[in-house]
């Protein structure tokens, strides 16, 4: 295999956490219509802005994975926040605070995952 073969595949796998978060960023920005708690607005919008966020760190970490490490570290508090924030903001709402918690632990095991991939740190998550 030829080094552009080499480079092109770790690429690749360096982008995958990230892109996986960019999905996991979705998610969270339409489930409160998808799960039918809209109608409650601290539920939706922590949803909603914790999702764009995550979205918009994803992206930026797999568009330039060599550069934006920081933006996965910031993943981690977003998703420890997401999995931590229902038991104060809605613990009330099954759907909403289940949804919360699964996405928190996706949020913070991807972006660690992405950490762990980032060239020259391969494998480790502190400098």
């Amino acid at each position: 295999m030829n080094d552009y073969n080499v480079n092109r595949h770790m690429v690749r796998d360096w982008n995958f956490p990230s892109a996986l978060n960019c999905l996991a960023g979705i998610w969270l920005i339409i489930s409160p219509f998808v799960l039918g708690f809209s109608a409650f607005p601290v539920a939706l919008w922590n949803c909603i802005v914790v999702g764009a966020l995550v979205l918009i760190f994803a992206g930026m970490r797999a568009a330039n994975p060599r550069e934006n490490a920081a933006l996965s570290w910031a993943n981690v508090v977003l998703g420890i926040w997401l999995f931590f924030s229902p038991f104060g903001l809605y613990p009330a709402l099954r759907v909403a605070f289940g949804n919360s918690l699964i996405l928190g632990v996706i949020v913070v095991l991807l972006a660690l995952w992405s950490l762990a991939l980032t060239p020259g740190r391969r494998g480790r998550l502190v400098p």
